[in-house]
């Protein structure tokens, strides 16, 4: 979202002198040379005076459609700066061989255009730089006073470091809101963004800016120490927890906040990543992997391994999956598996007996010696709205399924429900239907 700000208008008012009326008439009747010239002379100095008071009475008028301009451009370039975000969230594997989607860069802290080569601040902790605009692909963007942009990005999606985990729960880290003290919800289920663009706008009279070098954003090379001369009090920081920003809108007011900015929620980037055709069978390759890893080890040795992992539950022996190293998958693919694995459940019997029965969408059951069920996209609105957000929220499995397998996951019934697949039916809706893969 783009905040967008209600600019004033000012009436141009005429007044009509009632004094030039008479002095027109006295023209009128006058017949003498030098009275005419004389009455030349003063009709000349009204019509400079009418147009001196029409430019004064003007130039607010001039001046707020300038703001209006200048509004106007820096709102288009926040539209490209994040849709070019968006995009290297959900191209970033291809980009990064090896490594999964939705990761950001870290800010540009010297002026370069580029994202820093190390890592921008402790894992966890949201940075804040100019807008890393060649790193993006981009042209040096400019807002509507000639400024670059700025960018801060959340801990929980920068790509150095990189979280434990990122996956379409992630949180936000930046709480924004408006002057009044209400939330602006961003897309997500904590309400939060996970980054922020913003346009600086021009200077304000504690803000020294230094002139433009050439085709270099203007500044120094030190992002941290330019930070105060471009952004509004009470901008985005550096830092761990949660970030309130407060935006404003924008005026006319030489000393008021004037930053513009847009945002992006972790759902942003989700929605956009859903709407790939590889985007299902990416995250199916992923389940299937865990599947295999998960079935060798209780081949290997299911009543150790269960002793350790899981917890008696009804009939069943339930738990959340390991990591990729416990489940023993080899060291290069375990970023991958270790994204999704806190969404990933599994019920074994115990006995190694075909105890679980699976009911299919439109197909034959079937009978598992165990499962491992795959909660799908959070609901997001309505009766069912599933919430991932705290703790306690994420513990309980109606947040991460639905139907029988709550139940299932909850008392240890072993009956679930669910595609053997991953798919993603609606792009332009969440896929939150369960999956449940039967393992031998």
């Amino acid at each position: 979202m783009i905040r967008r700000a209600r600019l004033p208008c000012r009436e141009r008012r005429r007044q009509r002198d009632p004094h030039s009326a008479r002095v027109s008439a006295r023209v009128m009747h006058s017949r003498r040379p030098g009275a005419i010239r004389g009455q030349a002379l003063i009709a000349a100095l009204l019509v400079l005076t009418l147009l001196a008071a029409g430019s004064l009475l003007a130039g607010g008028e001039l001046r707020a459609r300038a703001h209006a301009l200048a509004h106007a451009r820096s709102v288009e370039v926040l539209a490209t700066a994040r849709a070019a975000l968006i995009g290297y969230a959900i191209s970033y594997a291809e980009t990064h061989p090896g490594e999964g989607y939705g990761f950001l860069p870290c800010p540009d802290a010297g002026n370069t255009g580029s994202t820093p080569i190390g890592a921008c601040g402790a894992r966890g902790t949201a940075a804040i730089g100019r807008l890393p605009w060649r790193t993006l692909g981009l042209p040096e963007l400019r807002d509507g006073w000639g400024e670059c942009l700025w960018y801060a990005v959340a801990g929980s999606v920068k790509h150095n470091p990189k979280p434990a985990a990122l996956n379409w729960d992630s949180p936000g880290q930046f709480g924004l809101l408006d002057p009044a003290g209400r939330s602006l919800q961003a897309a997500s289920g904590d309400g939060m963004a996970v980054a922020i663009v913003f346009s600086p706008g021009p200077p304000r009279s504690s803000q020294i800016r230094p002139p433009t070098r050439g085709t270099s954003c203007t500044g120094s090379d030190s992002a941290a120490a330019d930070l105060s001369h471009y952004l509004d009090p009470g901008h985005a920081r550096a830092g761990s927890g949660v970030i309130e920003i407060t935006l404003h809108p924008a005026t006319l007011d030489d000393e008021a906040p004037n930053d513009l900015a847009t945002w992006i929620g972790i759902d942003d980037v989700f929605d956009a990543l859903r709407r790939r055709r590889d985007h299902a069978s990416h995250l199916d390759a992923l389940l299937a992997r865990s599947a295999n890893a998960l079935a060798g080890r209780l081949a290997a040795s299911r009543t150790e391994w269960l002793a350790r992992h899981a917890r008696p539950l009804g009939t069943l022996a339930v738990g959340v999956l390991p990591t990729a190293e416990t489940l023993g998958i080899a060291a290069a693919q375990r970023p991958l598996i270790d994204d999704w694995h806190e969404q990933i459940r599994f019920a074994a019997c115990p006995d190694g007996s075909a105890c679980i029965g699976v009911t299919r969408p439109a197909a034959p059951g079937e009978r598992c010696r165990a499962v491992l069920a795959f909660g799908g996209e959070r609901i997001r609105s309505g009766p069912e709205r599933q919430l991932r957000t705290t703790a306690a929220e994420r513990a309980d499995p109606a947040a991460w399924f639905e139907g029988r397998n709550v139940a299932a996951l909850r008392l240890g019934n072993p009956e679930f429900e669910g595609a053997a697949h991953f798919r993603v039916t609606a792009p332009d809706r969440p896929a939150s239907a369960d999956v449940v893969r039967c393992l031998p």
